[in-house]
C-alpha cells in the first residue's frame, strides 16, 4: 500500500483500472474519528486462485439474497435505511445488508 499526497485525477485512475486501485483508507470504522482519511494506492484486488473454504462459501446465498433484495424494498423503507445511516460510516444499503445477516439491534434479556 502506497500513501499519496492528494488522489489523482479521474482520468489517471481510470487510466490505471484494473491495476491499481485508489482510495481513501481510515483506520477506524468511522472516517470522523480520523478525518478525512489518508489517500493510498495498492495493487488491484484479484480472486487467490483457488477455491474458497467452505464456510465462507456458505455465507454467499444470504450476501446475494440481501443484494438483490434491496432494490425490491419500497422507496420509503430505502430512505429510513438512508436516513438511519447518516452520521455513520455506513451507507443505507449497508445498513439493510447488516440488518438482514446480523439483525439491527441486540436485545438483552434478564
Amino acid at each position: 500500500m502506497a500513501t499519496l499526497t492528494t488522489l489523482p485525477s479521474l482520468a489517471i485512475i481510470a487510466g490505471f483500472y484494473g491495476k491499481v486501485d485508489f482510495y481513501l483508507y481510515h483506520p477506524s470504522c468511522d472516517p470522523e474519528a480520523k478525518g478525512p482519511g489518508t489517500v493510498v494506492a495498492r495493487k488491484w484486488p484479484r480472486s487467490p486462485g483457488h477455491d474458497r473454504a467452505a464456510p465462507v462459501e456458505a455465507t454467499w446465498p444470504a450476501f446475494t439474497y440481501a443484494a438483490k433484495e434491496w432494490s425490491n424494498l419500497a422507496p420509503v423503507v430505502q430512505n429510513a435505511y438512508i436516513a438511519q445511516a447518516e452520521g455513520s460510516a455506513l451507507s443505507g444499503r449497508d445498513l439493510f445488508t447488516r440488518s438482514y445477516l446480523k439483525g439491527l439491534y441486540r436485545y438483552s434479556f434478564p
